[in-house]
């Protein structure tokens, strides 16, 4: 894995005709890295590794690694930690269990994309560009100089930005730049990976990268924050009918502080199937019916911004119209009593939707649904 500088072949503004390598300048100048076809294949070897990997239970005697890829609650990870007769460390590579976030998880595995990429070669890189970072304008403001004298493989150092269509443009009138551009670039396959302002994702890509043999291994292993947060909320209050009620009165309160209460309710709850099914018309409702935002409060309240993950991890829009909520509710019920009280919920939209429930000949009275996707087939 090399940290690289993003460099363009531009025209002079002030000469025209006249064209030069320059330091590309965007803020995501520092969150920039190049791995090769061979690192790229290792990483996501990594990542099937980790994505067919069963969910895993901590057990007695593991040491546990909270990523800063991962929003789990410290205090509650703190309390399970010692509940649990399990270890905390601070350095992952001691780690048996690493926790991180499934949606940053996803995020760093769309940004990989193997494609061919130009860079400047080793020589020019050496000579030309390297003036450029270690100019006092250039090199010390955006902190180059440790990047260009640390570096391990100078051949992908400076990766050219210029898009296709720009440099066909400079080309078509300028014959002789293109000669100039191709004697000093020189093309490669690989990996781009641009976090701006990701520092988390860059945080876990050098985390799998020095874990590599160990995960291959099977010596660590992976759980999800929204895995992790269910099973660290099993030993928490189970939701009977009269604890529903309560907290919902809490919810629908005009008495902020007995919303923030509520929130906390509801983000100490087992979240088994019946529970998650509850919470989630729960929140749609609350939502679209009320000027409170269960967001606006998971600013403060860490355990709430867990449960709400889960939800987002598990595909449930609550906070959306009924056809994209719906979706993620069957996506996630489809068996038993939840499956059956999506199902009515899914009939009594459509029905609204299309106006067929004013007369009960013309009301639909079931769906069949054809595939597990989101196609339906009403009957």
């Amino acid at each position: 894995m090399n940290k690289i500088i993003p460099v363009s072949f531009n025209e002079i503004w002030n000469k025209p005709n006249k064209f030069e390598w320059q330091i590309s300048y965007y803020w995501g100048i520092n969150g920039c890295y190049f791995l090769n076809e061979n690192e790229s294949h290792d990483i996501n070897n990594i990542i099937t590794y980790i994505e067919k990997q069963t969910t895993y239970k901590p057990k007695k005697g593991d040491t546990i690694y909270a990523s800063k890829a991962s929003e789990i609650p410290r205090f509650k990870l703190k309390e399970f930690i010692k509940d649990n007769n399990l270890k905390k460390t601070s350095r992952h590579k001691y780690a048996d269990v690493i926790i991180i976030n499934k949606g940053y998880f996803n995020r760093f595995k769309k940004g990989l994309k193997l494609e061919t990429h130009t860079f400047c070669t080793k020589n020019h890189t050496t000579d030309k560009i390297k003036n450029l970072i270690l100019s006092p304008n250039t090199g010390t403001r955006y902190n180059l100089i440790d990047t260009y004298n640390t570096c391990t493989d100078y051949s992908v150092l400076s990766y050219v930005r210029n898009s296709q269509n720009d440099l066909k443009k400079i080309f078509s009138k300028h014959p002789i730049e293109k000669i100039n551009f191709e004697n000093n670039t020189y093309k490669v396959k690989g990996v781009i990976i641009d976090f701006y302002r990701e520092r988390r994702l860059i945080d876990l890509l050098g985390m799998l990268v020095d874990n590599k043999n160990r995960i291959l291994s099977g010596e660590v292993k992976f759980i999800f924050d929204e895995e992790f947060f269910i099973e660290m909320n099993k030993e928490g209050i189970e939701l009977d009918d009269e604890y529903f009620q309560t907290l919902r009165d809490m919810l629908f309160s005009s008495d902020d502080a007995n919303v923030k209460l509520g929130f906390e309710m509801m983000s100490n709850l087992v979240l088994n199937q019946p529970t998650l099914l509850s919470l989630a018309f729960l929140l749609n409702e609350l939502t679209h019916t009320t000027k409170f935002r269960p967001s606006y409060y998971s600013s403060s309240n860490s355990n709430l911004k867990s449960l709400l993950k889960v939800f987002k991890t598990k595909g449930i829009h609550w906070d959306k119209d009924w056809k994209t909520f719906g979706t993620g509710l069957r996506l996630n019920f489809k068996e038993g009593k939840e499956g059956e009280i999506v199902k009515k919920f899914l009939l009594d939209n459509i029905n609204r939707e299309f106006k067929l429930s004013n007369s009960a000949s013309e009301a639909l009275v079931d769906i069949v649904f054809t595939t597990e996707v989101n196609e339906l087939s009403l009957v």
